[in-house]
């Protein structure tokens, strides 16, 4: 972290309490001033998150019409969502929730409120590195501890890297059962490599693809053996909106679908977030529409044409429209793929040229849908191979020059990680006093998930602010090599500061067909290769010619393949290393990567709150 002027205030500011700013005379700007064109003034911009428990389709929708995505105040407190009553949780009776636009190098500070009784919470802001900042990166037991009902917590961070993000609950399920929004990090136009290819990007062109189901997600987990096997979602929402069709019975709701705007011969820049967490990837198309991506996890591309996108949880894909010359509507088409395919679960919006006809061609259905066309990020591709109508992420390209160092033949710290999922025998699993944490698959196969033999469980303290209060046989590093489930642990992969580090990431589980995405919090990383098959050096040492690997930070790994990633080890702090589909994530897909020393890390936020276990020593006096 470069420190100058403006980051000594920074970190007066992170250290400031609310009478601090009031006595200080701090300006603290709206979110609605923080939404502006971009001029390299940072701002410090406040926002009020406010968790509770909701349900669609309530009592508000008799009496106002739904929000909109973009707004950050509840001013119509309606949920549609597909048209199906359900609870749900919200933040400002929103969802998603309010989106979050800013420029580079502002200060964001959200007050969050935990207004769900009976659970505690926890925000990520996926996609942001918190340099000088980890203890806001929102992990439970890793960064901060978790925020009880009726406590508020307050995370400070620099708007930092520019780009498409997005922020989620990282406790339990909230996520999937609502506690989501959109995060945009706008920059000088003129820093972007593409700026040329575009006239508007528009806040309300933020595509949020997020999944839904029909009960609370708790109620899927472990799973069941008899009604509603596996954790497949119900439905899929644009910007929170979308229509259901019943399969049983044909019948569908007619709830709104999202409208996106534009106007002719104007270039539109679109900001597609994949926000999902079940098992599904997603593929978007525009109708007679070719989309031209220009940035992938915020990070800038070399423009590549496509005519649809395929994204998996946690990926955001950025693309510039060129619109037609006719004046009306066409259909924007997300289709549920992979897992998705057996229930052929997809979504509808609409691209609205104004002062058109708005007249639609016909609906198209998941079996008679849009054309394909030429595809970004297939998920039944092999990456080693050419095809005219794919493109694989390794055959993409970063528009920003590379770290020279990234690009020397052998890493200061080679990591590999095997993932898979397992099976317990019934009788093991339900030995009385066990309680191993297990998932029932759509086969019904009981599981846990290890990654390099081990399966996470998490710390009873925050690990980042209170290292010494967990004991050392806590962690997987102390464990046998082949412990498993008999004893899940705090798997952490220590990196020394400044390294370059190389880590693999091996699907050995192919039986499940399913492509995992894996997100690292703190960090970009480059990637090298992905292919089908085992693991095969030889073929990423012929990539290493290659100078601009593409940057990502969540990057999904082929059904029994692998990926290759290099990333220089320079922001210190403990950060999350994970599987982005949320049950996975639950049932210990996880790992902890230390880089550097405790001595490296900044110091821990004035009255930073405490956790732990509770066991004393039993009081014999209690007896009377």
């Amino acid at each position: 972290m470069k420190f100058n002027v403006l980051s000594i205030f920074y970190v007066f500011i992170l250290e400031a309490t609310s009478e601090d700013i009031k006595r200080q005379n701090i300006k603290l700007s709206t979110p609605e001033e923080c939404l502006r064109p971009c001029d390299g003034i940072p701002k410090i911009c406040e926002y009020d998150f406010t968790l509770e428990y909701y349900n669609t389709l309530g009592g508000a929708c008799n009496v106002s019409k739904p929000n909109s995505t973009i707004s950050v105040s509840p001013i119509y407190p309606c949920i549609f969502a597909d048209g199906v009553e359900k609870g749900i949780l919200t933040v400002n009776r929103m969802s998603p929730g309010p989106t979050i636009q800013v420029c580079e190098g502002d200060l964001v500070v959200v007050n969050v409120r935990n207004k769900m009784d009976g659970m505690e919470t926890s925000i990520h802001w996926h996609g942001m590195h918190q340099r000088g900042t980890p203890y806001y990166d929102g992990v439970p037991s890793v960064t901060q501890c978790p925020i009880p009902v009726g406590n508020s917590f307050r995370y400070q961070w620099v708007a930092d890297p520019a780009g498409t993000h997005f922020w989620h609950s990282h406790a339990g399920f909230q996520d999937l059962n609502g506690i989501r929004g959109g995060l945009v990090v706008r920059q000088e136009k003129t820093k972007d490599p593409n700026n040329e290819l575009y006239d508007f990007d528009l806040p309300d062109h933020v595509v949020f693809i997020s999944d839904l189901m029909h009960t609370y997600a708790e109620s899927r987990f472990p799973g069941m053996l008899f009604t509603k096997k596996g954790q497949l979602p119900d439905n899929i929402l644009i910007n929170g909106k979308g229509q259901y069709t019943d399969r049983k019975t044909g019948n569908s709701t007619k709830t709104p679908l999202e409208i996106f705007n534009v106007q002719k011969g104007k270039r539109y820049r679109f900001r597609m977030i994949d926000a999902m967490v079940t098992v599904c990837a997603v593929q978007l198309f525009i109708e007679n529409h070719e989309l031209t991506v220009v940035a992938l996890d915020g990070a800038p591309i070399k423009p590549v044409v496509v005519d649809s996108i395929v994204a998996s949880s946690g990926h955001r894909f950025d693309f510039v429209i060129n619109p037609k010359n006719e004046r009306k509507d066409y259909w924007i088409q997300v289709k549920g793929v992979g897992e998705c395919e057996f229930e052929r679960i997809q979504q509808l919006a609409i691209l609205r040229y104004d002062g058109g006809s708005k007249t639609l061609s016909t609906r198209p259905s998941y079996d008679n849908g849009l054309p394909k066309g030429k595809v970004l990020n297939p998920e039944d591709f092999d990456c080693h191979l050419q095809r005219e109508q794919a493109i694989c992420i390794t055959q993409m390209e970063s528009a920003e020059d590379i770290d020279e160092n990234l690009i020397k033949e052998t890493p200061d710290v080679k990591i590999h990680l095997p993932f898979k999922f397992q099976d317990y025998k019934l009788k093991e699993l339900f030995t009385p006093n066990t309680y191993n944490t297990f998932m029932v698959s759509i086969n019904d196969r009981h599981l846990y998930s290890t990654i390099n033999g081990f399966s996470y469980h998490a710390p009873s303290s925050a690990l980042l602010s209170q290292y010494a209060d967990t004991d050392s046989d806590k962690f997987c590093n102390n464990k046998p090599k082949d412990c498993g489930k008999k004893c899940p642990c705090i798997h952490k992969i220590n990196i020394p500061l400044n390294q370059i580090a190389e880590i693999v990431l091996i699907d050995e589980d192919p039986a499940n067909e399913l492509n995992h995405p894996f997100h690292m919090h703190g960090y970009y990383f480059h990637v090298m290769d992905m292919g089908r098959g085992p693991y095969d050096p030889t073929k990423t040492a012929s990539k290493m010619s290659t100078k601009n690997w593409p940057k990502k930070d969540t990057i999904t790994v082929p059904s029994g393949g692998y990926v290759v990633l290099r990333m220089k080890a320079d922001n210190p702090g403990l950060w999350f290393f994970h599987c982005h589909f949320q049950y996975h994530m639950v049932m210990g897909m996880n790992v902890i990567l230390h880089v550097g020393e405790l001595s490296d890390l900044p110091p821990v936020p004035k009255d930073f709150p405490k956790c732990g276990d509770f066991i004393p020593d039993i009081d014999t006096n209690l007896i009377i």
